[in-house]
């Protein structure tokens, strides 16, 4: 089935329904937010479906979350894959032996991002965007990974040397270990969100942390908009290609996902009016990863994340393939404008921008 719009999407799925176990595949932000208007609509369906291998949540709106391993291939089980690149499951299901016709998925992302939309209580901090627009113009910035190759020593200097930076996801399991904290923190993976902030305690000690706490408008941080006072809230949109992402020149209208966290960032800095923006502890380097044909690759010997975070598990299968275009058009934004982004890591693989020595900097 193809659908042009949400309200036909929905009324075919409530048809099918009548007669199909109904599952989405897929529990981060889009299949939350579809399972969200399921219910809302009252349409009935079955649960979820992932690919983690260490899936602690075995239930997310009030429905079962099923393994990789427990398919259900009888004939009636339609599987609506939340996400816009859906081509690995897709291949995965259909190796399962789910026939095509029983696989739905969004090749017009406008209706995913729609559903932000019908679903009341997501609201974006427009407002308080429009305030930072060159808020930092003609200044330097760091953006810092969770990369292996991030140390402590790396982020004193950046502490005495007084230079703002942007941060991201687990960064503060370190702040023990060092007096530098990020100006701007940044967490958007739903996952990852509800794995991190099941205490509450432990969000309110990473908002206390940072001046500002960004994430998406979308997402699982919104429903906290009214306790965390420093938390903002973007719209985040897909772009039209991803061969060539778009980079946003408005992150009070909306800012586009680059398929890592870093690419908001990175459109982030660049509104604030950054014109030099150096990149620490971006490795781009993980143990598993897709390849052009979305088979999953296995790294040996190749940590995810640096030391001093401690060990945790991947929120799912990293896309470097994608990443990389994503970071070849911040390049090509940056050009544009006479922003320089240089990689000031230490090590790792990630050459499309400039390299610089860290320690040659200050």
């Amino acid at each position: 089935m193809q659908f042009s719009t949400l309200n036909e999407f929905l009324q075919g799925i409530k048809a099918v329904s009548e007669n199909s176990r109904i599952y989405i595949w897929g529990i981060s932000i889009y299949g939350n937010l579809l399972g969200k208007l399921f219910h809302e609509k009252n349409i009935s369906w079955s649960g979820y479906y992932d690919n983690f291998d260490d899936i602690e949540e075995r239930q997310l709106n009030f429905k079962p979350v099923y393994k990789n391993i427990e398919i259900d291939t009888s004939k009636n089980a339609i599987y609506i894959l939340a996400m816009r690149n859906y081509d690995a499951v897709k291949k995965q299901l259909l190796s399962e032996g789910v026939k095509e016709k029983n696989i739905l998925y969004f090749d017009n992302t406008k209706i995913l991002e729609a559903i932000e939309e019908v679903l009341t209580g997501y609201v974006v901090s427009t407002d308080l965007l429009k305030t930072f627009k060159n808020k930092h113009k003609g200044e330097a910035c760091f953006i810092v990974g969770n990369g292996p190759s991030l140390c402590t020593q790396d982020l004193d200097i950046i502490y005495k040397a007084g230079i703002c930076s942007f941060a991201c996801n687990l960064i503060f399991k370190c702040y023990s270990h060092t007096l530098w904290r990020p100006d701007y923190y940044f967490f958007t993976d739903g996952v990852g969100i509800r794995k991190t902030f099941k205490d509450k305690d432990v969000l309110q000690y990473a908002a206390q942390n940072c001046k500002y706490m960004f994430s998406r408008s979308n997402g699982e941080l919104a429903e906290y908009k009214d306790v965390v006072e420093n938390l903002i809230l973007f719209k985040q949109v897909f772009s039209d290609s991803e061969q060539k992402f778009d980079f946003s020149e408005d992150c009070a209208e909306k800012v586009y996902t680059g398929y890592t966290v870093t690419y908001v960032m990175l459109q982030l800095a660049a509104y604030m009016g950054f014109e030099k923006i150096y990149l620490l502890g971006m490795d781009h380097t993980f143990s598993i990863e897709l390849d052009k044909q979305n088979n999953v690759i296995e790294n040996q010997n190749i940590s995810n994340h640096a030391k001093i975070l401690g060990d945790y598990s991947m929120w799912g299968i990293p896309d470097t393939i994608k990443t990389s275009l994503a970071y070849a058009s911040a390049k090509r934004y940056a050009d544009s404008k006479g922003i320089k982004i240089y990689n000031a890591t230490r090590g790792g693989r990630l050459e499309i921008f400039e390299r610089k020595n860290f320690d040659k900097l200050f």
